[in-house]
């Protein structure tokens, strides 16, 4: 397969409707969301998941963790033209988390969307919930969290 990591300039509003879909069970002010093209297949390949988390101060001082959501995807799907929708879950040989896929057509192109209802396995934290100061904030770059 060969891979484009170039983003489409329609991506930042596809990026808005996931985003606006995603709601957030608890603090987090994070979502990962990329895109890559398979020129291979002809579609672009959009993942979105919810991000790792450290938590700061308390009883669950230095935790990974991740804040639950739901993925309310009506806005979502009416801007899209769906082939098809289907779950999956953990699989070693296809999907290292439970996940979404929606295939279809966002103006005009193809996409292949998977909502990972996990973090990305291995990915590094995110942000911080300051249980402390009672925000949440970004990993400073060059952290070594």
């Amino acid at each position: 397969m060969t891979f484009i990591e170039k983003r489409p300039p329609w991506f930042d509003r596809l990026a808005r409707l996931i985003e606006k879909s995603w709601q957030h069970h608890g603090p987090c002010g994070s979502l990962h969301v990329s895109c890559v093209f398979n020129s291979d297949s002809g579609e672009w390949l959009i993942v979105a998941a919810p991000v790792f988390q450290e938590v700061l101060g308390g009883e669950d001082d230095g935790k990974i963790v991740w804040t639950g959501f739901v993925f309310q995807a009506d806005k979502l799907l009416r801007a899209m033209a769906v082939e098809t929708i289907s779950a999956a879950s953990v699989c070693n040989e296809c999907s290292p988390t439970p996940t979404v896929v929606i295939c279809g057509r966002y103006r005009g192109n193809r996409v292949n969307l998977k909502v990972l209802l996990e973090p990305i396995p291995g990915s590094p934290v995110a942000e911080i919930i300051d249980t402390l100061r009672f925000e949440i904030r970004d990993v400073p770059k060059g952290s070594a969290l």
